[in-house]
């Protein structure tokens, strides 16, 4: 299976997405003069476009449970070389879960307006804290991996 995907894969999902495409674009096109034909309030109400969301979260759905599956293959075909990625996982989590603890809701500024904007509680307040913090931080040691072996590699 591995070898059919590293062979065939790209062109395969290339393939998949051109239809999803063609199929959203062949069912707008064939509609669009009767959407054209309505009022803005009847436009929005319109269904025209949701066979593309619809497509859109069919092959979003069926990609992560492949994705998913063929990670638990791949752990169960080679435990030892999956232990470094579950450790990885771990090491997240518990970077996520101290950043967690660690936020506060905020009271004043923008955030606090887009909170009450949004409705969010405090829970949901700390998690998109958190998330933001978490972001940063391995967005920010992805740029220091980079410049690291970039500087090592014009050493060797």
């Amino acid at each position: 299976m591995y070898k059919l995907l590293t062979k065939h894969g790209q062109v395969a999902a290339f393939g998949v997405g051109l239809l999803v495409i063609l199929i959203f674009l062949v069912s707008v096109f064939s509609g669009i003069d009767g959407f054209n034909a309505l009022s803005k309030e009847d436009q929005y109400a319109s269904t025209i476009f949701d066979i593309g969301i619809q497509l859109t979260i069919i092959l979003f759905i069926v990609c992560a449970v492949v994705a998913v599956l063929f990670a638990i293959y791949q752990m169960i075909s080679n435990p030892k070389g999956a232990i470094k990625g579950i450790v990885a996982l771990v090491v997240l989590v518990i970077a996520f879960a101290v950043l967690y603890g660690m936020s506060v809701p905020e009271t004043t500024g923008p955030v606090a307006e887009a909170v009450k904007e949004f409705g969010l509680t405090e829970t949901q307040s700390k998690g998109v804290s958190a998330g933001i913090k978490s972001t940063l931080i391995l967005g920010g040691l992805a740029v220091a991996a980079f410049v690291f072996s970039e500087i090592r590699n014009l050493f060797k």
